[in-house]
């Protein structure tokens, strides 16, 4: 069986590809109870308390879509790696529908714990978590991952295997097995019940756990039939939005809407996050995606989750300077986090880094992050050369290159309001604007990659100084300095410099 590969992700191998391929029950889970259309959405995912919780991390892991157990190729003491090599704060961990709902009802309990043990190592280390529910090619008998083999109907639709995963989705078997699992109405209602049913078990296992941020209700979901191959690969959007604003409003909408209900009847109060539809936003076109409601009483914790990949860069191997993937997945992310005022964190972005100019990629998206206050996952916590898209070496364990340009300072927790946050990789200047805000307890905390960028020293400045002087904390274990800043002022600049 094929595996996600990882040095072909996203719709890369489609331009190549189109001269070959062709472009071809039961009532849904309801919402608990009635959506606060009118609640307002908070741009920060807090802490206890108060402070903004800003993510940097990695996903866990692609071999978990494969092997009997689906379970991610972690140990212990990588979670103490995770966190105390690279200072990361979060974990996208992937669960899959086949696993947890093996036959239809029937809920593994024992997968979730395998799953649980996972978490608990994460959180022992100060990891937050979150839960994504991973397909790839809507199922494994077509290649990939995802859901299980009884909830597969392709209605006796042709399938032949792709070299190159992506391209499968242009089969018209899978685009038949997507089309009829978002056809709520259709022939197979089931499908979506099943599939909130299952999300459903996961938030009551983990409500509460302290180390689960977040549930991600599906990775990279498929359009079926209503795929817009043009808009994939070249970035040109109908302007109506076309076969993707329908899916988008008509039935990716309402099937968000039936999963958070879901849940929400079992946890109210874990962040779920939405992704946009696979591919074109990725790699920046627009989301369609209406505002979407949380029957939860009080705020909405809805957060959105968007992945960023380009196409150019992996259908060419290098990162041209024509490449507008970046600037265009800031302007649409803008545009919709504008409308209504979601966290956001990027579920995944990665790269080879044998391609061109590859540094220069993962440097201006992580400046992008920043920019944007969105936190992230690095793809994924699996070993590779020093070419390839892991952080470290599947031989000797060690760092590859690529953790000197991913690993890099920034505001774990702020206790305050995060105004905005830089890091110069040339400079290593790191600085944080911050402003008092009410209700707020606790260290503004920030990771500082001492051994690894500032070998001969560094120094925190704050401006303006507090009256008392800068009261602060150094964890060298976890690289991790904490400070308090008093409300004298509204508005104070951070500084960590080389010495």
């Amino acid at each position: 069986m094929l595996t996600r590969c990882q040095q072909s992700r996203c719709a890369l191998a489609l331009a190549s590809s189109l001269a070959l391929a062709g472009c071809g029950g039961d009532e849904a889970a309801t919402p608990a109870t009635t959506p606060q259309a009118d609640a307002p959405y908070v741009p920060w995912i807090t802490d206890a308390e108060g402070r903004a919780m800003i993510f940097h991390g990695i996903n866990v892991d692609n071999r978990a879509k494969v092997g009997p157990e689906h379970l991610p190729a972690l140990t212990q003491a990588d979670a103490a790696r995770i966190a105390k090599g690279w200072g990361f704060d979060f974990v996208r961990l992937l669960v899959l529908w086949d696993a947890i709902e093996p036959q239809p009802g029937q809920i593994d309990e024992a997968y979730l714990d395998r799953v649980a043990t996972r978490v608990d190592w994460l959180a022992a280390e100060g990891i937050s978590v979150m839960l994504d529910m991973h397909q790839d090619v809507y199922a494994a008998q077509f290649c990939c991952d995802g859901a299980p083999a009884w909830a597969v109907f392709d209605d006796g639709k042709s399938f032949e295997l792709q070299s190159t995963w992506s391209v499968n989705y242009l089969q018209p078997a899978v685009q038949a097995a997507f089309d009829n699992f978002w056809a709520a109405d259709g022939a197979h209602p089931e499908l979506q019940r099943h599939y909130a049913a299952a999300w459903k078990a996961v938030a009551a296992r983990f409500r509460g756990h302290p180390g689960v941020v977040g549930y991600d209700v599906m990775n990279e979901p498929f359009p079926g039939s209503d795929f817009d191959l043009t808009e994939a690969l070249l970035r040109v959007t109908p302007a109506d939005g076309g076969s993707s604003r329908r899916f988008d409003e008509q039935k990716f909408a309402p099937f968000y809407q039936r999963v958070i209900g879901s849940i929400r009847e079992a946890d109210p109060d874990t962040w779920i996050f939405f992704e946009p539809r696979y591919a074109a936003p990725g790699n920046g076109s627009p989301s369609f995606v209406p505002r979407l409601d949380d029957p939860r009483a009080g705020t909405p914790r809805i957060a959105y989750g968007p992945h960023l990949y380009s196409t150019l860069l992996e259908a060419n191997g290098a990162y041209g300077k024509t490449d507008v993937a970046i600037a265009a997945w800031e302007a649409e992310r803008a545009k919709e986090t504008a409308r209504w005022p979601v966290p956001v964190v990027i579920g995944e972005w990665g790269l080879a880094f044998g391609a061109g100019d590859a540094t220069r990629f993962a440097e201006e998206t992580l400046a992008m992050a920043d920019r944007t206050h969105a936190g992230w996952a690095y793809w994924s916590w699996d070993p590779s050369d020093a070419k390839g898209w892991g952080l470290f070496d599947g031989a000797t364990g060690a760092d590859n290159p690529s953790a000197d340009v991913v690993v890099r300072p920034y505001p774990r927790r702020v206790a305050g309001e995060p105004v905005r946050w830089s890091y110069d990789p040339a400079t290593r200047l790191f600085e944080l604007v911050v402003r008092p805000r009410d209700g707020v307890t606790g260290a503004t905390e920030i990771y500082v990659p001492a051994k690894r960028h500032y070998p001969n020293g560094w120094q925190l400045s704050v401006t303006p100084e507090p009256a008392g002087g800068v009261v602060s904390s150094w964890d060298a274990e976890r690289e991790i300095v904490s400070l308090t800043l008093d409300a004298s002022a509204s508005e104070r600049t951070v500084r960590v410099a080389p010495k």
